[in-house]
């Protein structure tokens, strides 16, 4: 089982997936994935599981509760990346490493745990950290450079960001880390979030997570920027509330880190926001979106850091979405932006930023005046009123002309020259409406939404041109 064919079956045993779409999620090409597959049910049948199968274009399997437990409790299942962060992380936290007990442990051979620790020898040399061979015993580190600390806390993060969604039940750090009080301080951690109004986020817990641990292990951490805290007293009265178990540095350390994503900082390493900075500008002019609203461009780099996060950490957590075509014309839009600044991310993680870009163009849009006529087959409408009135809760500025469908069909070129949009049900005006469901308020108000975006897709063209 190597690393593509775990990402695999990890990815379908959360749902099922057209070859395609598997394609687009992994970003690998399709007879690679077929070829995996294959590997994946050799694997499978050796271990009497059931094998994955196809079913109307769609791969899928079926496991029991039970059959993944026991699955996803085999270190063969543990990948390269997360071998080599549980050495890393071990041998810096601990400062000692026997790789013979650490192999025996990970059930490896010689030869392959010696190439996964010669990367994190690598990295430790070429970051100016220091360790000697203890002989008989093994490795000892001495000294930990700044770039490694830094290292150290994405690592830390990493492991904790995925937790919320692993379904790798091995995960050896586990035991390295079993002292830090995690679980009880996620607990508290919340309770200090809803009394201060703080938005939840597994990337939030995950870093607070890691800096427990950082503070505890290292001295030269301090969070704390050129700002007036002394209007953040209440966040501080209830870190020293609900974490009472918890020492005074990470408590401080807390309250700098909260308190700067209270005052709007998007809370992320430099590094990384200033790779999502980069990328904004070009976003603005390629969408033509001149002036985004402060809450909106906060959103958007908040989305762009931990989209870069998770693809340079290789954390593949997919949400699936079914793409209109809409949809399809922003992700090609978006790609062009990410080719031009030679930059990645995982392909759910683009779903959801153009779903973000979408909602800033309606709402700058909203505004917008239109003529929207809706044509029903029926002779009589029933309601129409309050389906006017509903509609225009969410489209302010526009004016709804609700008509039987067959007065279209006697004078089309009236409709057509008096109307922006035309809405209908009747399946027979397909060629010049848009097709809608009468019972359905969303699909009315999603098609309104579609007009409204390629409008604005159409401008900014023009705009270019």
């Amino acid at each position: 089982m190597n690393d593509t064919n775990i990402r695999i079956l990890m990815l379908l045993l959360q749902d099922s997936f057209i070859l395609e779409e598997l394609s687009m999620y992994l970003d690998l090409e399709k007879s690679s994935i077929s070829k995996s597959i294959k590997q994946i049910n050799n694997f499978l049948e050796e271990k009497n599981y059931p094998k994955i199968k196809l079913n109307e274009d769609r791969y899928i399997i079926f496991l029991s509760k039970q059959q993944q437990e026991e699955l996803f409790n085999k270190k063969i299942l543990m990948t390269s990346d997360e071998i080599h962060d549980y050495l890393y992380v071990k041998f810096v936290h601990n400062r000692f490493i026997n790789l013979e007990e650490e192999r025996d442990k990970l059930a490896l051979s010689r030869s392959t745990i010696f190439r996964i620790f010669t990367k994190v020898k690598d990295s430790l040399n070429k970051n100016g950290s220091k360790y000697i061979y203890v002989h008989g015993k093994g490795m000892e580190l001495y000294y930990i450079s700044p770039t490694d600390l830094h290292i150290f806390f994405k690592t830390l993060v990493k492991y904790f960001f995925k937790i919320d969604f692993s379904l790798n039940r091995v995960n050896l750090l586990d035991e390295v880390l079993k002292n830090y009080n995690i679980t009880e301080l996620t607990i508290n951690l919340g309770k200090v979030f809803k009394e201060n109004k703080i938005s939840f986020s597994s990337f939030l817990i995950a870093f607070l997570s890691a800096l427990n641990i950082c503070v505890k292990v290292f001295e030269n951490i301090d969070l704390k920027l050129d700002e007036d805290y002394r209007k953040y007293d209440n966040l501080r009265n209830s870190l020293n509330n609900h974490l009472k178990e918890f020492d005074l540095k990470y408590k401080e350390q807390v309250f700098y880190f909260l308190a700067n994503n209270l005052s709007s900082a998007v809370p992320f390493e430099p590094e990384i926001l200033s790779k999502a900075k980069k990328i904004l500008p070009s976003i603005k002019e390629i969408f033509n979106l001149e002036y985004i609203e402060d809450n909106y461009k906060k959103m958007l780099l908040k989305k762009l850091c931990y989209s870069i996060f998770k693809y340079e950490g290789k954390i593949l957590k997919v949400k699936k979405f079914d793409l209109k075509n809409i949809d399809l014309i922003f992700l090609n839009i978006f790609n062009d932006i990410l080719k031009k600044e030679n930059m990645e991310i995982y392909f759910s993680d683009k779903v959801k930023m153009i779903q973000i870009l979408k909602r800033i163009i309606l709402d700058k849009n909203k505004m917008n005046s239109s003529k929207i006529l809706l044509l029903f087959n029926e002779v009589n409408i029933i309601d129409d009123t309050f389906l006017r009135n509903e509609l225009k809760r969410y489209f302010i500025n526009c004016e709804f002309t609700i008509e039987p469908s067959f007065f279209y069909k006697i004078n089309r070129e009236i409709y057509n020259n008096k109307f922006d949009l035309i809405l209908s049900d009747e399946a027979s005006l397909k060629n010049n409406t848009n097709i809608i469901n009468i019972l359905d308020l969303n699909d009315i108000i999603e098609k309104i939404n579609n007009y409204i975006l390629e409008n604005h897709l159409k401008r900014r063209k023009a705009s270019m041109n």
